[in-house]
């Protein structure tokens, strides 16, 4: 018997492939899921680790940035540069950084904030695929008008 044959065999029975071209088997990790199947985290899961903070005495729950982006299904980056544009307004609630430097802050916003956000970019056709350029959509307005109505309350 062939040498490679047998070594085949071997494999073959605990269910083990070769790399084409190698005699290095293919070993698969079951609970480790590779790069290609590895699902990203969808919008519905943009607030499964809120921040807690109080605001009024009131505990309040509050998202960062890469988590409304996360809801938005746009990246954190695109969101800050839409903050630094004008695009949306500046976050109402910021968490302090360490020991007060300002390069820690994080940019934090309600529940109410990134529900809204999402629900005026979806009304505002922000969010499709072939979207209108956000400057020709009332978007900018109606985001500004809801967080100064949040802000009344």
């Amino acid at each position: 018997m062939n040498t490679a044959t047998s070594i085949d065999q071997e494999f073959a029975e605990i269910g083990e492939q070769f790399y084409p071209g190698s005699t290095k088997p293919i070993v698969r990790h079951p609970n480790r899921p590779t790069l290609h199947t590895e699902a990203a985290p969808s919008a519905a899961d943009w607030d499964a680790k809120p921040r807690k903070g109080v605001v009024n005495g009131v505990e309040t729950n509050f998202y960062t940035v890469g988590q409304l982006a996360q809801a938005l299904g746009r990246q954190a980056g695109t969101v800050r540069k839409w903050e630094r544009e004008g695009v949306i307004p500046k976050s109402t609630y910021q968490s302090p950084g360490r020991d007060g430097d300002v390069r820690g802050r994080r940019r934090l916003y309600s529940r109410e904030q990134v529900e809204g956000i999402v629900r005026i970019a979806q009304e505002e056709g922000v969010l499709v695929s072939h979207q209108k350029p956000i400057k020709d959509t009332r978007f900018t307005p109606r985001v500004v008008d809801l967080f100064k109505r949040l802000a009344e309350q």
